[in-house]
């Protein structure tokens, strides 16, 4: 089966694109003994830009039997650290079994995103030596904000929501989740649209998550590859989503 993807494709640039957070994550088979101490004062030296360091740590929750007795918690130790750049627009998560780097809006441009993303993931690499990828995902949340109180969602989405037919009510909510195969290729999406209402404003939401579970050695070069098609398949799904008339307000 021939692929769709078309990395010389050109999309629209959107001076005023949607997103509120984009999202890379790499998931992995791990090698390196897991020392806690050793891994956050590793970071603080090869990450000075990244100057909030959190602790992740795993915790249960058990409800008891008998109503007499209280609940059980248990601390399962530390899973991870997360960072935060100086603007706090970057946050990064060195985990045991993933590396995962977010960043906020405003949002640039890929070049900045991916390439910051490669740069930590490089230190992720060094520090804890995985020897296999098993998904590579990409996840780019958009979230178009409507200052009025009724929405003609037609005049956003190329396939708008829509109540049923045989009654004549008022759409105010939805939630819609597909889920697709990119034909000829090892790349799914999870598409989810859905609705956020807050005061005085309608929240469009359109998560875009691409991923792949077909497992790798470890290699850089690869990732950077998986993530360029990726990026294809998120901006393929975007522009075919949204109306002529959005995406003209989003130049």
């Amino acid at each position: 089966m021939v692929t769709p993807i078309d990395l010389d494709e050109k999309f629209p640039h959107l001076s005023k694109a949607p997103i509120v957070e984009a999202v890379i994550e790499i998931r992995v088979v791990p090698s390196a003994k897991w020392d806690e101490s050793s891994l956050q004062s590793e970071l603080k030296r090869h990450l000075p830009d990244y100057p909030k360091v959190e602790t992740m740590r795993q915790k249960s929750f058990q409800l008891p039997i008998r109503k007499q007795n209280n609940p059980i918690f248990e601390d399962l130790g530390c899973v991870g650290f997360k960072v935060h750049s100086i603007d706090n627009l970057h946050i990064a998560q060195f985990n045991k079994e993933a590396f995962v780097f977010s960043r906020l809006k405003p949002y640039e441009d890929w070049e900045q995103l991916s390439g910051e993303a490669l740069r930590l993931g490089a230190i992720y690499y060094e520090l804890l030596k995985p020897k296999e990828v098993i998904r590579v995902g990409l996840r780019f949340i958009n979230r178009i904000a409507i200052k009025q109180e009724k929405v003609e969602f037609a005049d956003y989405y190329k396939y708008p929501p829509a109540p049923l037919k045989e009654l004549d009510w008022t759409l105010t909510g939805y939630l819609h989740h597909d889920v697709m195969q990119v034909p000829g290729t090892a790349y799914r999406v999870n598409l989810i649209k859905t609705v956020q209402n807050v005061p005085g404003e309608i929240g469009l939401i359109l998560d875009i998550d691409v991923f792949t579970q077909n497992p790798f050695e470890y290699n850089e070069p690869r990732i950077k590859e998986c993530l360029e098609k990726m990026r294809w398949v998120k901006n393929k799904i975007f522009f075919s989503s949204m109306t002529e008339k959005v995406l003209e307000d989003l130049k």
